[in-house]
């Protein structure tokens, strides 16, 4: 295969299409870079019709951005749509036991009756803030996990986009989920429509260089069939709902960056120059005002009792 043609990092065909140049971002994990990362590339796998950005960063690179993060950057919003699908998954079957894969600040795990024992993994200073709310920390990384630790419900959320080796990840995961219990995640849905035949790479959730890997429904079917695990539920939803003239400011502004992402980014300066000085100014700007699009989705993969 030519090498400017990479095969999926998602099922490994070396059938894949060029989306587009991704924008260079100077904004990582909440906070200002002192030089911007280069977008790459965005490519959609015409088997499992995943995407995926290429090239990417070093595993340790992006190890590094993550730990010198902002803390409270993966608190969880109230009014997310996902989130709320997902405790109402878990509040029709009893469990006991929950592992948070990248967990952030525990706000979903936090959010969980008192009933349930809770468990967290975060590579990030997230971490702390978690344990400080009642959270077990179990590992930095989920391969550091205990090899025998099994969990009633093991949740992935918006996760996934960031790992360069979903396949390999998964499967990490699946081995800590007890016998008859969920493996469950929430990601953005690159079956989208207005992702897909729309904007392709400058749709808003690609522009973020911690998004990497867009697993579509097909990536999910096969690794099923692999692992005998089972597709229980998919719900396709906003991140979070919306008021009209929130909504209408998300269309327009995604339609901006759309148009030119360069002169998306100068009126973005421009802006910046009128906060107080002192704080870091940025160089790049991209849209995100999650929940503008039908664009995640939420997959609820079982493992069947033995």
């Amino acid at each position: 295969m030519d090498a400017e043609f990479p095969v999926c990092r998602l099922c490994g065909s070396s059938s894949t299409d060029d989306q587009g140049a991704i924008p260079d971002s100077d904004y990582f994990a909440g906070r200002v870079l002192t030089s911007p990362l280069g977008g790459g590339r965005l490519w959609a796998c015409t088997s499992c019709r995943s995407m995926f950005r290429h090239p990417i960063l070093p595993l340790t690179r992006y190890l590094s951005l993550y730990q010198s993060g902002a803390p409270d950057q993966w608190s969880g919003g109230e009014h997310r749509e996902d989130l709320r699908i997902i405790r109402s998954i878990l509040a029709a079957t009893q469990i006991s036991s929950a592992l948070d894969v990248g967990c952030g600040s525990g706000d979903f795990l936090a959010s969980l009756p008192s009933t349930i024992a809770k468990f967290g993994i975060e590579p990030s200073s997230a971490g702390s803030l978690a344990s400080r709310r009642g959270i077990e920390i179990v590992a930095r990384e989920l391969d550091q996990c205990c090899a025998e630790s099994r969990f009633d419900v093991v949740t992935i959320i918006d996760v996934i986009e960031h790992i360069p080796e979903p396949n390999t990840f998964l499967h990490r995961a699946y081995t800590h989920v007890s016998p008859g219990g969920m493996l469950i995640v929430s990601t953005g849905n690159p079956d989208a429509f207005v992702w897909r035949r729309l904007l392709k790479a400058r749709f808003w959730y690609v522009s973020f260089p911690e998004h990497i890997s867009f697993p579509a429904l097909g990536f999910f079917q096969l690794w099923c069939a692999r692992t005998g695990a089972v597709i229980a539920e998919r719900h396709e939803t906003r991140y979070q709902i919306l008021r009209p003239l929130r909504l209408a400011l998300g269309v327009t502004i995604q339609a901006a960056f759309c148009a030119s992402p360069r002169a998306f980014s100068w009126v973005g300066r421009l802006i910046d120059a009128l906060r107080a000085p002192g704080k870091p100014r940025r160089r790049t700007f991209s849209p995100g005002i999650p929940g503008t699009f039908v664009d995640h989705q939420i997959l609820v993969m079982r493992k069947p009792k033995i």
